[in-house]
């Protein structure tokens, strides 16, 4: 919070100075928000190179479950459980839908992968809690021809102390 204050103070100073002196006040001011830009993406990159900042085990994927919505997409939901010391502020999950023979009840060899997406799924569950979560997904052109079968996995997640 602090570190907004401050670049608010700096922006506020630059805008007075741009009075004075447009040129070097817009000037400064662009150089900032070039700078502020290139940090804000850096950031994002190496937040997500950490798949994992807590140990994996601490954060389970469960009760996941999708049904059919309007047209091309599908809802689902499940329950994220956090055991580490830190809040969970936002997960990417992997779905698969498996296209299956009949009769088939579980994933196997014999089930041909039709869709598959990493959803970004905005979540606040904080240390030692569990939080529902609900939304939804579209698979253009997936035309199950027997049992739709799904697979769900947490591939990474964001947190905070």
């Amino acid at each position: 919070m602090m570190h907004l204050l401050a670049l608010a103070v700096v922006c506020i100073a630059l805008i007075v100075l741009s009075y004075y002196s447009p040129k070097i006040g817009f000037s400064l001011l662009g150089a900032l928000a070039a700078i502020l830009v290139t940090l804000y993406y850096l950031n994002l990159n190496e937040s997500e190179i950490t798949e994992f900042p807590v140990p994996r085990e601490s954060v389970v994927l469960s009760e996941t479950h999708a049904t059919e919505s309007y047209g091309e997409s599908w809802g689902y939901s499940g329950r994220i459980s956090n055991s580490s010391d830190k809040s969970i502020t936002d997960v990417q999950i992997k779905i698969i839908l498996h296209d299956c023979p009949e009769g088939t009840q579980q994933i196997t060899d014999a089930c041909v992968v039709i869709g598959e997406e990493v959803d970004f799924v905005a979540i606040n569950v904080p240390p030692r809690q569990a939080r529902d979560f609900r939304d939804k997904i579209s698979f253009r052109n997936a035309d199950p021809k027997g049992i739709q079968l799904w697979s769900f996995e947490l591939v990474s997640l964001r947190v905070t102390e």
